[in-house]
């Protein structure tokens, strides 16, 4: 905003900046922040791997196939079990799916090719710090589903070598855990965690984990993101 005025023959112009960063709210007098969405390709594996806030300890990680968010994360506490899923290790901010102008993932979450790619990111991240072995839940624990983001994300990845972890083993489970069974091991004498690589990202991790609360705030959540839900991801 620019103004003009004359004094003792001298024009000055004065210039003032005022940032856009609320907007009234329609029919208050409240205003609401307005953030730019953020971009995709800031949501890559590395960037997952360097912000997140709890790493999966050994033998400890639980994947799942679609429509099964819910029901692995409550089997992942279950009977004593300590597991951990994608939804406990980033900030809970980095889990939001509210369309408002103060959540800078809302054009991510609004848009399903969009949504699964930033899924696809973090599970990646995930399979990439997990150690000794691994367990995915499907209702053919035989041979899970792969046609979705475990089928051609997670297991590629966890089948791999050079990663922080190392997984030598993936065990299948349905829902209920009544049935597991062995769906891969890795050939040869295995392989050691790269735990110098690990190390290095601990600092970090810890610094993170004081900043934000750490995983979604219940279950429904996880539900949101899956078959049926309003935000499904093809897991």
């Amino acid at each position: 905003m620019y103004f003009t005025y004359l004094s003792a023959g001298l024009m000055v112009a004065l210039s003032f900046v005022i940032p856009a960063a609320a907007a009234p709210q329609a029919g208050t007098n409240e205003t609401v922040a307005v953030v730019p969405c953020d971009p995709i390709d800031k949501y890559t594996t590395s960037w997952f791997l360097g912000n997140v806030c709890k790493r999966p300890p050994a033998a400890t990680c639980l994947f799942y196939t679609r429509g099964l968010s819910r029901a692995a994360r409550i089997f992942s506490k279950s009977n004593g079990a300590d597991m951990t899923t994608i939804w406990e290790m980033w900030a809970t901010s980095l889990y939001n799916n509210r369309i408002v102008t103060s959540n800078p993932l809302r054009c991510i979450m609004q848009n399903k090719p969009l949504r699964r790619q930033y899924f696809a990111a973090m599970s990646e991240s995930m399979a990439i710090m997990c150690d000794v072995f691994a367990t995915v839940m499907d209702p053919n624990p035989v041979s899970p589903r792969e046609d979705g983001i475990w089928g051609q994300t997670e297991f590629p990845t966890l089948k791999q070598s050079g990663n922080e972890g190392c997984v030598n083993s993936v065990a299948g489970t349905n829902p209920d855990g009544t049935e597991v069974h062995t769906i891969w091991t890795r050939p040869g004498i295995g392989c050691a965690s790269a735990k110098k690589k690990m190390a290095r990202r601990d600092a970090l991790t810890v610094l993170q984990a004081r900043q934000d609360s750490c995983g979604i705030e219940n279950d429904d959540v996880a539900a949101q993101f899956d078959e049926g839900g309003e935000f499904e991801v093809e897991w």
